[in-house]
């Protein structure tokens, strides 16, 4: 019985080393960077969540600016039992993002930073573990915004005519992600549509609402005229007037309606034209004998 004693102890005695080295403390610096650079005042939640650790979840508000970061730290992690961590973000009205930056490799693919052993390494996906520190960062900018030309037709008559609309657009106070505060840019470019349809103008970039409206007063807007009209179509140019986006609203339309008038060529009835017969046969009549 003593020897068993004796046997067990010396195995725990060789266990409690390696129980030792298989625990550790890891740490993940993480960072929120708007662009492009402003004075912005959202913040976001960001959440760490691992499978070994104390504590396997937890989570922090992080500042608009990359001074305002936060560390992650787990105690008691076993490198033996792990197998993920993961950093998310919650969402921010009217940005995207549009990079992750994740132990020093960037991903303009991925909305989260996502830590694994060395062998179960993704390309694309996921990055290997550093015993230590660690690091995330989560680039934002605004969501590109699309803006919509709605074209309709009103044809008096069953005369057939051309149905073609075309014009230019203009948008003011639009950003691109790298420009500094109050580096707002303008957009142009021309449409057409035949019939009734829409024009779908963004999504590209230089096509993204200015983030620092609140700031400076200066609010996205985007216009759009028609020209080349037919003598025979009228345009109210409803989309003149500017359409406003905010990061609220990255998404707006304007519709232009055509009007299309036939006033066509006065006739007369078979009355008419005989009374007509009539009064020039009795001109003529007079004409003849008075100078004949």
């Amino acid at each position: 019985m003593n020897i068993k004693r004796a046997f067990f102890a010396a195995v725990a005695t060789l266990m409690v080393p390696a129980f030792a080295m298989a625990q550790t403390t890891i740490s993940f610096d993480t960072v929120l960077d708007f662009q492009p650079d402003g004075p912005y005042t959202q913040t976001v939640t960001a959440t760490l969540t691992c499978n070994t650790g104390n504590p396997l979840v937890q989570s922090f508000e992080i500042g608009p600016q990359t001074t305002d970061k936060v560390v992650f730290v787990v105690e008691n992690f076993s490198l033996v039992d792990f197998i993920s961590c993961e950093i998310t973000t919650t969402t921010v009205t009217g940005f995207d993002v549009f990079n992750v930056v994740v132990n020093g490799t960037g991903n303009p693919t991925a909305d989260s930073c996502l830590y694994v052993p060395a062998a179960d390494v993704v390309a694309g996906e996921s990055v290997e573990l550093i015993e230590g520190l660690n690091t995330c960062l989560f680039g934002m900018a605004p969501s590109p915004f699309t803006f919509e030309i709605e074209k309709v037709w009103e044809i008096d008559g069953d005369d057939v005519i051309s149905e073609f609309a075309a014009g230019s657009w203009n948008c003011v106070n639009v950003v691109n992600p790298g420009v500094t505060f109050g580096g707002v840019t303008t957009a142009s470019g021309f449409w057409d549509i035949s019939g009734d349809g829409t024009y779908v103008v963004g999504g590209f970039t230089g096509m993204q609402v200015n983030p620092w409206a609140d700031a400076i007063g200066e609010f996205t807007r985007c216009t759009a005229t028609e020209s080349f009209l037919d003598s025979a179509v009228e345009s109210d140019q409803g989309c003149a007037g500017g359409t406003v986006f905010t990061l609220a609203d990255p998404d707006g339309s304007c519709l232009i309606t055509n009007t299309v008038f036939f006033e066509g060529i006065p006739t007369l009835s078979q009355y008419g034209l005989a009374v007509m017969a009539l009064l020039m046969l009795g001109v003529g009549f007079i004409g003849f004998r008075r100078f004949v």
